[in-house]
């Protein structure tokens, strides 16, 4: 019996990270675009592999690894209904099942913290201030660990760039950064996108939502600058 990788792993994500999960779309919608975050059979939350798993529900035999209440789903066979509370998500305020964050936002959010991963480093085209270091983005490694003097959560990060001075080879750089900070860096030249594998659970759920707070800042402060000049383009 063959075996399947489990689904990729999204901060965003609220299916099983260990099984393979199956995305039940319409046939008229056609497969499930790689890379992106959709609702499971099991009624989680799960990332697209680069090859989606396709299944006949009419097959006895299935590889292992995948999840068993998506199966289910495909198979016809009765799921057990999502009973968690209804809360308002912290986004948008629609409600949600997803622990204060609609899927629609986690969809959003899942598709920015990728392109932040994935975006190749550009070249810069002028060079900032002697001795400056240029962040080029993730990915980044970063421990949630003390507070700032604003009593708002810091990170340890290590940022992957250069410096602007002598040769410019690829280095990292090890810094604290608070949140109150972070959210203007956050959508721009970089993104708190990872967090230290082994972590306690509490400490990666404080994570994303830190994440999630500092994007909605970055959303709104673009949305007010926009409005701003829209405002200044019609006088």
């Amino acid at each position: 019996m063959t075996t399947v990788p489990p689904s990729p792993y999204s901060p965003y994500a609220t299916a099983d990270p260990d099984v393979r999960h199956l995305i039940p779309l319409p046939p008229e919608y056609g497969p499930p675009t790689p890379g992106t975050l959709l609702p499971a059979g099991c009624h989680e939350l799960a990332a697209v592999s680069d090859d989606p798993t396709e299944i006949d529900p009419a097959t006895e035999q299935l590889p292992s690894g995948l999840c068993a209440l998506c199966v289910a789903s495909m198979r016809g066979l009765a799921v057990p209904d999502d009973t968690r509370p209804l809360t308002n998500c912290r986004t948008c305020g629609g409600e949600t099942r997803y622990n204060s964050l609609c899927a629609l936002c986690r969809a959003e959010a899942h598709q920015l913290w990728q392109a932040v991963r994935t975006t190749p480093a550009p070249t810069p085209t002028q060079q900032p201030e002697r001795g400056s270091f240029v962040a080029l983005g993730g990915p980044l490694r970063v421990t949630a660990g003390a507070f700032c003097e604003h009593g708002d959560l810091a990170f340890a990060a290590r940022l992957h760039g250069f410096r602007t001075v002598g040769d410019q080879h690829d280095e990292q750089l090890d810094l604290v950064l608070p949140r109150c900070y972070t959210a203007k860096l956050i959508g721009s030249v970089l993104a708190i996108v990872d967090h230290e594998s082994g972590a306690a659970p509490e400490a990666h759920e404080r994570f994303t939502d830190t994440v999630n707070q500092s994007q909605a800042a970055v959303r709104h402060a673009i949305e007010h600058m926009a409005a701003l000049r829209n405002n200044e383009e019609q006088r």
